[in-house]
């Protein structure tokens, strides 16, 4: 926990330095805010795949017609909180909600698994031009719980649900596409997540299987496309 506070204070605090020396600048040469065309802030939502490992999980899979688990499909939304240039490079304070899902369909039986994640984090940008930006990283702290489901036809549905969240870290890269900027972009982005979940209890049903442990125990690669929506502040 105190890593991670110690994180949040470093991207407020490296923010600010870089908001005050920008605007120093522009003070000092009189040329005024140049953010009058770029992306300030703004909404985004997208699609994608999250590689996973379920060690914990496939270990209690029935043992006939379930694969397993470990590659989840799901969407993101959040907002750019901030975005600031300097020369040829952007910087941004972000943050998103995201769930992917995994599930299977055996015969009456169907189980799935939720993976929901809150990530904060800042990026940086190198500006190829007024249509195109290469994401050089985005670098996000990540809080992460799951929500398992067992349905089978004429019971009671058995939910897990992990009581805490756990946190992790995500880094990723990719490239930004403006095709009406500075309103509308397109983002592609690969990286990798590390976030595991310890153990998913029992809330409802009538399952002799308590608890899971470790019913995530890593992370992995993930792509995902964003539609973003632009506010510039002019």
């Amino acid at each position: 926990m105190r890593k991670t506070t110690q994180l949040f204070k470093a991207i407020f605090i490296i923010t600010i330095i870089f908001q005050s020396s920008l605007k120093a600048q522009d003070d000092c040469c009189g040329t005024g805010s140049i953010f009058s065309s770029l992306l300030q802030s703004g909404i985004f939502g997208g699609y994608g795949v999250q590689m996973y490992d379920a060690k914990g999980l496939n270990e209690v899979l029935p043992s006939e017609g379930f694969k397993d688990y470990g590659t989840s499909w799901g969407w993101r939304a959040g907002a750019n909180i901030i975005q600031l240039q300097r020369e040829d490079l952007m910087m941004g304070l972000k943050f998103y909600y995201q769930q992917m899902t995994e599930k299977q369909n055996i015969t009456d039986q169907e189980i799935k698994l939720d993976i929901k994640q809150w990530n904060l984090g800042t990026s940086f940008s190198y500006i190829v031009n007024n249509n195109i930006d290469i994401r050089i990283f985005d670098a996000m702290i990540s809080w992460t719980n799951v929500e398992l489901k067992n349905s089978v036809q004429g019971f009671e549905d058995d939910v897990y649900k992990s009581p805490e969240s756990n946190i992790g870290f995500t880094f990723d890269t990719g490239v930004v596409y403006y095709p009406f900027p500075p309103y509308v972009a397109i983002e592609v982005l690969g990286g990798y997540s590390f976030f595991s979940v310890d153990e998913a209890t029992l809330e409802k049903g009538e399952s002799n299987l308590e608890r899971i442990e470790k019913i995530v125990d890593g992370g992995g690669f993930f792509a995902v496309a964003v539609l973003t929506i632009g506010i510039p502040f002019n």
